[in-house]
């Protein structure tokens, strides 16, 4: 259940409005509520913001993880309308053990630095270490920011950190015609936008971590899948409030 956060990151976009809270949930097969991610993005007025999820596992996925719980934070400014990270955190804890991952954004100098601390109870912190790649997103903001992104029904590629551990590239791809067709009844939606998500990770056991998902009118994903992966069927993620 490692990936599981993954398919929660893919259902908030940004709408209008300085506050957006939503509920997820994850389910696949005969097995439901394999996890829950709750989601809150917040616009102030000197214009910063800030992305949280909280992701935990639940079920039987809870108990094969260790209770596993992933904690994601983007932090940063709001630029001719885009998200413009400064700090991106993400925690990942078990019973036994947590990690806690921080990048800080020099956007200027094209570059992005992290510090990875280890333990519940860590007695020191580790020197920081500049990251392989710079992105001028994290894997929160790039998401968030996608309605500003998409302006043409083509294919893109985007880079984020937070994404693979390669280069962080991630591809949108509009669907059309017979694969437009064949999405909206695996979606069981008619109307919105819909998107093939290529995260170029493995997700389960999947290769490359392809996703369907479907944007409503304001930008908001209302549901996303992971097909046929090994052993288990589609993964559904659907936005339960």
């Amino acid at each position: 259940m490692k990936k599981i956060l993954w398919l929660f990151l893919l259902l908030t976009q940004i709408v209008s409005g300085k506050v957006l809270s939503a509920t997820y949930e994850v389910s696949f097969g005969i097995f439901q509520a394999m996890g829950v991610a709750h989601t809150h993005m917040e616009i102030k007025e000197d214009q910063t913001y800030t992305i949280y999820i909280t992701a935990k596992t639940a079920g039987i996925a809870k108990l094969l993880s260790n209770n596993r719980i992933e904690i994601y934070e983007s932090r940063g400014i709001v630029k001719e309308g885009k998200l413009l990270p400064k700090i991106f955190i993400k925690t990942r804890q078990t019973n036994s053990n947590k990690t806690v991952k921080t990048y800080a954004f020099d956007h200027e100098n094209k570059e992005v630095w992290f510090q990875s601390v280890e333990g519940k109870n860590p007695k020191s912190s580790p020197e920081k270490e500049k990251n392989d790649y710079y992105a001028q997103d994290d894997f929160l903001s790039l998401f968030f920011n996608l309605k500003n992104y998409l302006k043409q029904q083509q294919s893109y590629t985007f880079y984020a950190i937070g994404g693979n551990k390669k280069d962080g590239r991630i591809d949108a791809i509009f669907l059309k015609n017979k694969e437009l067709t064949e999405i909206k009844k695996s979606l069981e939606r008619e109307e919105g936008t819909f998107l093939k998500v290529i995260l170029n990770d493995r997700i389960f056991a999947s290769r490359n971590g392809e996703l369907l998902i479907n944007l409503d009118s304001q930008g908001l994903c209302e549901k996303a899948i992971l097909e046929d992966v090994l052993f288990f069927g589609d993964i559904v993620g659907t936005r339960v409030k």
